[in-house]
C-alpha cells in the first residue's frame, strides 16, 4: 500500500527542523576541523625546510584564523539549502570551458572524499533517499541531489572556503580534514535522521530496504541451500547500519536466552518499569555492575583475563546469582563477549597486542549495560577507545615500535579509561591519547613525505636513463659504428640527454637539440663520399664543437678532458672527409677514467622485465588497483618477526610499490607481479582497513545465522 504524502506545512517543518539539527552537529565538527587545522598548519611550517613552503604554512595558518568565523557561518548557512539551478544556469553549465590546475586538482579530491564517504555510508544514505523521495515527491533524488548527502555538503564547504587565498597545498590540506572531521562522521547522523523520519510516518518500514535482505530458505529447500543462503546473509551483515545490526544482534540473544534455561534476570520487569522507585533496568544491573567491577579490580591487581567468551559466561552467572540483569543486559554481555572473541580472530589485531586488545573488553561492557546501544554509539568515549585502538593496531609491529613506547602508551590510556565511569574525564583521557598519536602520526607524515620524495627522484632518474638508453640505442643500431662514437654517445653524451630530459623534459627543444646531435655525429660515420657530403661535413664540425663543448660542461666534465674529445672530434672528421687515414682511437674503447660524471648503468635499464605467466592475472589487477593507504603485512604469519607496512606511493614510471612503517620508514620496494607471488606463497598478507568493531558485529551476526541453521540441517540429514 502506497503511504499518502504529509502535508505540505508538516514536510516544511520536518525538513526545517531536520536541517536546523543537522547544523547544530555539524557546528562541532566544524570548529574540531578548524582547531585541527591550525595545529596541523603550525606544526608543518616548524618542520619545513623550504623557506617558501614554510611560509605558506603561516600565510595559510593567518589567513584562515582571519576568515574561520564568515567560512563556519557561510558553510553552516548552505546546509540544507539546495535550490535547484534556473534554465539559464543549466544552459551555462553545459558549455565547454578550461579548468585551471589548481581548480582540477581540488575537483578530484572532493570527487575522490564524495565517493568514499558515499560508499561508507550507502545503507544509510539508501534509505534517507528513500525516505526523502516520499517526503519531497521527487522520485529523481539520488546521491548527488539529496540535500544532506556528502555530495551536497561538501559542495556548500567548497564554495564557504573559495574566498580563502591560500595555496593549493593548504587548501588540500583543509579537504583532508574535512573528510576526516565531517563526512568520516555522518553515519550515526544519518541514523538519527532516519530515526526521525520513519517516527513522523515517512516510510517507517521502508519497503526499499527489506527487499534488499536475502529471503529465508522454504522448507522443501535442500541443505545445500540453505548454507548458502546463510553465507549470503552472513554478508548482508557488512552492509547493515551498525544500529540495526545492534539491533538484530541482540534480539537474536535475547530470543536465545528466553529459549534456553530460566535465567532469574530473565522474569525481571522491563528496563522502563520501577520497582519502590527505582528503574528495573537500574536495579537489574547492578548486579552485573559489581561483576564488572569486581573483574576490573582484579585486573588491575595484575591478574589475567580469561578469554573473552568465557570472560561473558562468568559475568552473567555472577550477575544471575548476585540478582538478575533485564533480558537486554544479558543480552548486550554475552554480545560483548561474543564480539571481543571475533576481534581476537581478527587477523589484523596482531597476536602480541591481543590481550591488549581484551583489556578494552572489562570498560566496554560497563558502558553496554547502562546503554545498549554503546557499541554503534560513534560518540561514545568507549566506542571511540576501540576506534582509535584498532586504527593504531593496523599499522603496528615489533620492529616500528622496538622499544615498546607505543604499546606502553595504549596500555596506560586503557587502564586510566577502565577507572574512571564519569564520560567527561573518559573523553578527557581519549583526547590526551589522540594528541600524543596525532604528533606521532605528524611525525611519520613528515619522515613518509621526505622518503617518497627521495624514492620518487630516483624513479624518475631511472626512467630518464631508460628512455635515453632507449633512444639511442635505436639510432645505434641502424648504423654501424666505431667503438669511439659509441662510447661518446653512450656514456658522456648520455648523461647529457638525461640531464636534460629531467630539466626540461623529452619534448623540449633542448632535448631534441641534444638528441640532433647524437644523429648527427652517426651521419657522419658513414658519410663523405660525394661533395655535397663533404661540404656539410665542413659546415657541421663547428657546430658539433660548440654542442660537444656546452653539453660536457654542464656534466661535471673537466676542461682538459673536453679539449681531448674535441681534439679526437677533428681527427674524426677529418677522415671521413677524406684528409687522413682512420685515426687509432676510432676502435679502442676508452678506459672509464676518461668519463667522469657518468652514471652507473643499470642492469635492467635497457628492457621490460617480463611478466611471470604462473602470475595470477586476477590477483594481480587486484593489486595494481590497490589504493595508497591500505597495509600489508611482509614475513611469515603469525611471527613475532612479520612487519607491517603501508602502501605510500606507487611509481608512475616502474609500476614499483613503495611501503613504509607507521613512523615513515621505509620499509619494502616491490613490483605488484612480486608482490603476487609472495601472497600466494602466504608471505605477505593485505590487510583491510574496515572498520574492526563493524565486521566483528557482521562476524558475530554470521555465526549466530550458522548456528540457527545447524540444527535444521541436522534435523533434515536424520
Amino acid at each position: 500500500m502506497t503511504l499518502p504524502p504529509l502535508p505540505p506545512d508538516t514536510t516544511r517543518h520536518l525538513l526545517a527542523e531536520l536541517t536546523s539539527w543537522l547544523r547544530a552537529r555539524l557546528k562541532v565538527s566544524v570548529k574540531t576541523l578548524f582547531d585541527t587545522l591550525d595545529d596541523s598548519l603550525f606544526e608543518l611550517a616548524e618542520h619545513s625546510t623550504v623557506s617558501t613552503r614554510q611560509q605558506q604554512y603561516f600565510d595559510g595558518m593567518r589567513e584562515c584564523r582571519r576568515r574561520r568565523d564568515t567560512i563556519e557561518r557561510d558553510f553552516l548557512a548552505r546546509v540544507g539549502h539546495h535550490p535547484a539551478p534556473s534554465a539559464g544556469e543549466a544552459a551555462e553549465s553545459d558549455k565547454l570551458a578550461l579548468v585551471g590546475h589548481e581548480e582540477l586538482e581540488e575537483e578530484l579530491a572532493l570527487t575522490g572524499m564524495v565517493s568514499k564517504a558515499q560508499q561508507r555510508h550507502s545503507a544509510a544514505l539508501f534509505a534517507l533517499n528513500e525516505r526523502l523521495r516520499h517526503l519531497l515527491g521527487r522520485p529523481d533524488l539520488d546521491d548527488e541531489s539529496n540535500p544532506f548527502g556528502p555530495a551536497r555538503l561538501a559542495e556548500a564547504f567548497r564554495t564557504a572556503i573559495s574566498a580563502l587565498e591560500v595555496s593549493l597545498e593548504v587548501r588540500l590540506i583543509i579537504l583532508k580534514l574535512f573528510e576526516r572531521h565531517l563526512l568520516g562522521s555522518l553515519d550515526p547522523i544519518y541514523g538519527d535522521i532516519n530515526l526521525r523520519l520513519a517516527d513522523a510516518g515517512v516510510l517507517p518500514t521502508l519497503p526499499g530496504q527489506i527487499k534488499r535482505e536475502p529471503p529465508r530458505p522454504s522448507p522443501q529447500k535442500p541443505a545445500a541451500g540453505e548454507a548458502a543462503a546463510v553465507r549470503r546473509e552472513k554478508a548482508d551483515g557488512d552492509s547493515l547500519p551498525e544500529r540495526e545490526l545492534l539491533d538484530r544482534l541482540i534480539q537474536l540473544l535475547q530470543s536465545r536466552l528466553q529459549a534456553g534455561e530460566p535465567a532469574a534476570g530473565d522474569a525481571e520487569p522491563s528496563l522502563t518499569a520501577r520497582r519502590d522507585g527505582v528503574p528495573a533496568g537500574d536495579a537489574a544491573g547492578a548486579g552485573l555492575h559489581l561483576a564488572v567491577e569486581r573483574v576490573a579490580r582484579r585486573l588491575a591487581a595484575g591478574g589475567e583475563l580469561p578469554p573473552p567468551r568465557q570472560l561473558a559466561a562468568q559475568l552473567l552467572a555472577e550477575a544471575r546469582y548476585g540478582g538478575g540483569a533485564a533480558p537486554t543486559q544479558l543480552a548486550t554481555v554475552d554480545l560483548v563477549g561474543r564480539v571481543f572473541d571475533a576481534l581476537l580472530r581478527d587477523r589484523r589485531v596482531p597476536r602480541a597486542l591481543q590481550p591488549l586488545m581484551q583489556r578494552m573488553q572489562v570498560p566496554l561492557t560497563r558502558a553496554a549495560i547502562d546503554d545498549p546501544k554503546v557499541l554503534a554509539r560513534h560518540d561514545h568515549p568507549a566506542r571511540q577507545l576501540v576506534d582509535v585502538i584498532g586504527e593504531t593496531m593496523l599499522g603496528w609491529c615489533r620492529s616500528a615500535d622496538p622499544d615498546g613506547r607505543l604499546l606502553a602508551q595504549i596500555t596506560d590510556a586503557i587502564d586510566s579509561f577502565a577507572r574512571h565511569e564519569d564520560l567527561a574525564a573518559q573523553a578527557r583521557l581519549l583526547e590526551e591519547l589522540r594528541a600524543g598519536l596525532d604528533a606521532q602520526r605528524r611525525r611519520a607524515e613528515l619522515a613518509e613525505q621526505r622518503v617518497v620524495e627521495a624514492t620518487a627522484g630516483r624513479e624518475r632518474l631511472w626512467h630518464a636513463r631508460r628512455q635515453v638508453h632507449q633512444a639511442l640505442a635505436a639510432r645505434l643500431a641502424q648504423v654501424p659504428a666505431p667503438a669511439w662514437v659509441r662510447h661518446l654517445l653512450t656514456r658522456p653524451w648520455a648523461n647529457c640527454l638525461v640531464l636534460l630530459w629531467l630539466r626540461h623534459g623529452e619534448d623540449s627543444a633542448n632535448y631534441r637539440e641534444a638528441m640532433g646531435f647524437s644523429e648527427a655525429l652517426l651521419w657522419c660515420t658513414a658519410s663523405g663520399g660525394s661533395d655535397v657530403e663533404r661540404l656539410r661535413l665542413r659546415a657541421l664540425l663547428p657546430v658539433l664543437e660548440a654542442q660537444l663543448r656546452q653539453g660536457l660542461a654542464t656534466v661535471a666534465y673537466h676542461e682538459t678532458e673536453v679539449e681531448q674529445l674535441i681534439l679526437e672530434l677533428r681527427e674524426f672528421m677529418r677522415w671521413r672527409l677524406g684528409e687522413r687515414p682512420a685515426p687509432d682511437f676510432l676502435e679502442q674503447e676508452p678506459p672509464v677514467a676518461r668519463s667522469p660524471g657518468v652514471v652507473e648503468t643499470d642492469p635492467e635499464i635497457g628492457e621490460e622485465q617480463p611478466l611471470p605467466g604462473e602470475v595470477d592475472p586476477v590477483l594481480l589487477e587486484r593489486i595494481r588497483s590497490v589504493p595508497p593507504g591500505t597495509w600489508f603485512e611482509f614475513g611469515p604469519a603469525d611471527s613475532d618477526r612479520s612487519e607491517r607496512a603501508k602502501l605510500s606511493w606507487v611509481s608512475p614510471y616502474s609500476g614499483r610499490c613503495l611501503f613504509v612503517n607507521r613512523n615513515g620508514m621505509r620499509v619494502a620496494d616491490r613490483r605488484p607481479e612480486e608482490l603476487v607471488r609472495e601472497i600466494e606463497k602466504g608471505l605477505t598478507r593485505m590487510l583491510e582497513g574496515a572498520d574492526m568493531l563493524q565486521r566483528a558485529l557482521s562476524t558475530v551476526l554470521g555465526q549466530l545465522r550458522e548456528d540457527s541453521a545447524q540444527p535444521q540441517e541436522e534435523s533434515r540429514s536424520a
